[in-house]
């Protein structure tokens, strides 16, 4: 079965927030740096709430027969005045559901971005993922993404 892939509405705000909190609770396994699900669930769904709708965000959900058991958030970025192009797309969340990983809806959902920042101009995409974050490394270089940056942090 295809997933259905389309634009995230109010009625998939619970869900889209309960599978950030397991995404939060995934990275906070990973390193204390990161706050847990539990921590995060509220400031995340007035955040999406906030954005939801806005004409330089999409947000896109994966849906299978009426379950929603995926999401992925672009956002169309001003850069800095050094850097060119002066917009780029970002993609600052995606994840799906366990039991649907591994079937292609992550590159549904990422290449229905990809067709909404090109039909913006946007002709670079950029994310983050924990280093880490193996399996999520994989999947981003298998759509096409490489590094070109590293992010580097120090504790005092």
């Amino acid at each position: 079965m295809e997933p259905t892939i389309r634009i995230a509405q109010k009625q998939d705000l619970d869900v889209i927030t309960e599978l950030n909190s397991e995404l939060a609770d995934y990275h906070r396994a990973l390193d204390a740096y990161y706050r847990s699900g539990q921590e995060t669930r509220n400031v995340f769904n007035e955040y999406v709430r906030e954005i939801l709708g806005k004409n330089h965000v999409r947000i896109v959900v994966a849906d299978m027969g009426g379950r929603v058991v995926g999401y992925c958030i672009g956002k169309i970025e001003p850069t800095k005045p050094f850097i060119s192009p002066e917009r780029i797309g970002k993609i600052s969340d995606a994840i799906v559901k366990k039991a649907y990983r591994n079937c292609g809806i992550g590159r549904h959902m990422v290449y229905s971005l990809f067709d909404w920042f090109e039909e913006h101009g946007i002709c670079q995409i950029e994310l983050s993922v924990d280093s880490r974050n193996e399996d999520g490394v994989k999947a981003w270089e298998s759509l096409g993404f490489y590094e070109f940056m590293k992010k580097m942090r120090i504790e005092l």
